[in-house]
């Protein structure tokens, strides 16, 4: 009896991650949603990541420069939950329609910053308003860094 046939690609080398409860949740979530296991979520995401670094080192050299090729930035756009406890309704915002970018020069090339505080964005659904501040960074550019975004009831609403 002969035993499996050996792949050309093993996947013999392993590393261990820890994640905290937010990202478990949302690593288990997009397990779910794309019916896949989670070591291919975080290949196929490991993927994304490269190329758009691949993309942003390729166009950062003196040869690419006047290509006409533009960096895209990342998504803005984010699903947030209304902080009304009798509403708690999510709802999708582009934060690039309120933010501001600020660049800065690190090893890997530059950093975009998107920083916004927006005091009037409405719920769609209880139509009470929402104070939304945060930065969302791209390092290098295109490629997604961390983001911190913070949801509290409008001013008005709580006077």
């Amino acid at each position: 009896m002969r035993g499996r046939p050996k792949k050309e690609n093993t996947r013999d080398i392993v590393y261990k991650v820890r994640l905290n409860e937010e990202e478990d949740r949302m690593l288990t979530q997009a397990s779910e949603w794309t019916s896949q296991a989670k070591s291919e979520v975080f290949r196929k995401a490991l993927q994304v990541y490269y190329k758009s670094v691949e993309l942003n080192e390729h166009l950062s050299n003196k040869e690419f420069e006047d290509s006409g090729w533009a960096l895209d930035h990342i998504s803005q756009q984010r699903i947030i939950r209304c902080p009304y406890s009798d509403c708690e309704e999510e709802f999708a915002v582009d934060f690039a329609d309120y933010s501001e970018e600020q660049e800065s020069e690190g090893s890997m090339g530059q950093r975009c910053e998107h920083v916004f505080d927006i005091d009037d964005l409405e719920c769609p659904v209880c139509r009470r308003l929402i104070h939304v501040r945060g930065v969302i960074s791209e390092y290098p550019v295109g490629a997604y860094e961390y983001e911190q975004i913070e949801i509290d009831e409008g001013a008005a609403e709580n006077e």
